[in-house]
């Protein structure tokens, strides 16, 4: 079996290998390929990878390459987690909707946007390259925003696709420990889209244990205290549990006023954090000293994880839990990101029946959206691929919302797909974070300025509409 890691120089690439090294029987790789543009840093990140391959002695073979048909070539699994633009497009995309008086935030309103408009288009030129190298191959996309990037790829391209985060992941590992129960006695309907999903309903055995969490959620957030940036109030209101990215919506204002008196956005956090991870991690590389360097990589991430969302809702001096690593764990056993991973591999490769929160198109699963509309919700996952589960009609304090996001989702692939200006407008204007045409206009033709480099297919368009 060949697995190719397409972006695969992230600094979450090795968390992902440590665990995989440590699953050969289940997962039985026999070749990976590490692809990224930047030689630089795949040299870094493949040396470290090397290493921890063959700690465990060496059980498949690893190549790093820019080359990206050789990556792909032959393979039976990808997975693909670029950034256009590296952190330094995020840090950009974060500030001009600040400027604009909006929320600057990676995946969320015009930051996601920004970031789709400029990842669609290489994302579709990288699916012709695997559809002529690796037809047969599923194509696993942890590229932000998932969603969005994932709902191109099934309109676009014959892809085998699925598109995954670890946030749902993690709400139920944080459930399983509050309730004291094993995670795979957990049964979540989740209904949503990416970053804007909700569990209305928590299944042990045949009872629905929401109401507990509902009902001692300042207790649950003490294990979780990513959660407590909603108040016991709001959930008591909703009679659900929001993903946290809806922290960015029902305390919009709270949420910008947080991170316009903080230093930096997390955008600029991160890229200071990995530029000076990457040159540490090369300098010690060059003088021997691997100890040296896992002891960085594992602090560093460390920090990171620490830091997540502290700016944003102002507990800057709280720990917080990233995606599915809780502050304090070591970060190379990332259950999160790693533990998903390998799950949809382990899932398809021994035709095993799991159950998985995962980004499809919709088919029926969520009522009120169209079949190919691509949602975040419970699949059962095998050889045959990922199947939806119905989870029935979209909560009346969730739906609102889920429609006005998922209206403008489809104009951003609209957008990105042709190079519309109109469609792009379109997509800010109807998003509940900017819901103005003027202001729509002003993010965009600010956007198009600030990454024309990155979206050749607009032109100059945002000069001529200005």
């Amino acid at each position: 079996m060949k697995l190719a890691l397409i972006g695969g120089a992230g600094v979450r690439t090795p968390s992902m290998i440590y665990d995989l090294v440590r699953k050969q029987q289940e997962i039985p790789i026999r070749e990976l390929c590490i692809h990224d543009i930047s030689q630089e840093k795949i040299d870094t990140i493949g040396a470290i990878v090397k290493h921890l391959v063959q700690q465990y002695g060496s059980p498949f073979q690893v190549e790093v390459t820019t080359d990206f048909a050789k990556a792909v070539r032959g393979a039976d699994f990808i997975y693909t987690a670029i950034r256009v633009g590296g952190e330094e497009g995020r840090a950009i995309d974060e500030r001009v909707a600040l400027r604009h008086g909006v929320l600057g935030q990676e995946t969320t309103g015009p930051g996601g946007f920004a970031m789709a408009l400029r990842t669609i288009p290489v994302m579709l030129e990288y699916a012709a390259i695997i559809e002529k190298e690796a037809p047969n191959a599923w194509v696993v996309n942890f590229t932000n925003p998932a969603g969005l990037i994932t709902e191109a790829l099934t309109k676009y391209t014959n892809l085998k696709m699925i598109g995954i985060c670890d946030a749902p992941s993690a709400m139920k590992l944080d459930i399983a420990k509050f309730l004291n129960e094993a995670p795979d006695q957990i049964h979540l309907n989740y209904v949503g889209l990416n970053h804007l999903g909700w569990v209305n309903r928590i299944m042990v055995r045949g009872s629905d244990r929401l109401p507990e969490i509902i009902d001692n959620y300042e207790k649950f957030t003490v294990g979780c205290p990513h959660m407590a940036c909603f108040s016991p109030t709001l959930i008591k209101q909703l009679r659900m549990l929001p993903n946290e990215y809806l922290y960015y919506y029902y305390y919009r204002e709270q949420a910008i006023d947080y991170i316009l008196n903080s230093p930096r956005t997390r955008g600029e956090q991160i890229v200071e954090l990995n530029k000076n991870l990457m040159a540490q991690l090369a300098e010690k590389l060059r003088q021997g000293e691997m100890k040296e360097a896992l002891d960085l990589y594992t602090g560093t991430m460390a920090e990171r994880q620490n830091s997540y969302m502290s700016a944003e809702t102002g507990n800057a001096g709280s720990p917080h839990a990233q995606q599915g690593d809780h502050a304090g764990a070591d970060p190379l056993e990332n259950e999160g990101y790693a533990g998903l991973a390998l799950s949809i591999l382990s899932a398809i490769y021994n035709n095993r029946k799991t159950s998985l929160i995962l980004n499809v198109p919709n088919r029926g699963a969520v009522q009120g959206l169209l079949d190919n509309d691509v949602v975040e919700v419970p699949c059962l996952l095998d050889a045959n691929g990922p199947v939806p589960l119905n989870v029935g009609a979209i909560p009346e304090t969730a739906n609102g919302l889920i429609q006005s996001v998922k209206q403008y989702e489809r104009y951003t692939v609209s957008a990105a797909v042709h190079g519309s200006y109109e469609d792009a407008m379109m997509a800010l204007t109807v998003h509940p974070l900017v819901l103005s045409q003027s202001l729509a206009r002003n993010i965009l033709d600010d956007y198009l300025q600030q990454h024309r480099q990155y979206l050749p297919r607009f032109g100059h368009k945002g000069a001529l509409h200005g």
